[in-house]
């Protein structure tokens, strides 16, 4: 409210920040239009360590905390409800966790260009860096331990279904050749060991992502950080 009614600039943005911030926009976070703004960013996930950890990083800019969202319960509920899922059980679910943002002329930036007709849409003139990757990946990403025994990476993007060669040219442009299929980009084995290595290490509460020795290993590190990251409430 401060800066908002006050005479006082906006805090400065990072580069750093502004590629985290970006690559969260490419997955999980989104700007929304709310009652009383369409400049705050919204980051929920079931990952609460890392949550916490994005708090801290972003500092003055959150309102401080995560908060939860809805319960393993109410997920599971809506989505029987719905028809998305009409067997879902809440066993089968975790809570789901958020944090916003403060306003800022920045988050008026990202919202005028990508959600120029209302729906998120990557921009035209994105540019990919190791962190950008790295927080989209995050976000919707995945390894794929299969017969060949190497992993391959996957990153999902649905919302992007109608621009797969522009999709494949943001990994071109940096030295990489995914192919986009089923609603998703693939990489191949090589290309999997070196994105890894490019966008650097994980953050907090997503070690499994990174693993690339062994199917066992990521199984154990993805469940072991379900346990250690997330929450379920029942009932």
């Amino acid at each position: 409210m401060h800066w908002y009614h006050g005479s006082c600039p906006y805090p400065e943005i990072d580069q750093h920040t502004r590629d985290t911030i970006v690559g969260l926009l490419m997955g999980d976070a989104s700007i929304p239009t709310t009652p009383h703004a369409n400049n705050i960013l919204h980051v929920p996930m079931t990952n609460r360590t890392f949550l916490a950890w994005l708090d801290d990083e972003l500092g003055i800019l959150t309102t401080g905390g995560v908060t939860l969202k809805k319960t393993a319960t109410e997920l599971a509920t809506n989505n029987a409800e719905s028809g998305f899922s009409p067997t879902a059980k809440p066993e089968n679910y975790h809570d789901m966790h958020t944090i916003w943002t403060r306003t800022h002329p920045y988050f008026t930036e990202l919202r005028e260009t990508w959600y120029p007709g209302g729906e998120k849409r990557f921009p035209d003139d994105l540019d990919l860096t190791p962190t950008i990757a790295k927080f989209w990946y995050l976000c919707d990403g995945y390894m794929d331990f299969g017969e060949w025994g190497r992993p391959r990476l996957g990153i999902k993007a649905r919302n992007e279904v109608e621009r797969p060669d522009f999709l494949e040219s943001l990994f071109a442009d940096v030295g990489f050749s995914p192919t986009y299929q089923r609603h998703e980009l693939r990489f191949s084995c090589d290309d999997t060991a070196a994105l890894v290595a490019w966008m650097g290490d994980a953050p907090p509460g997503f070690a499994y992502k990174w693993e690339l020795d062994s199917r066992d290993a990521y199984d154990r590190l993805k469940a072991e950080a379900y346990d250690a990251h997330a929450t379920r409430t029942l009932g």
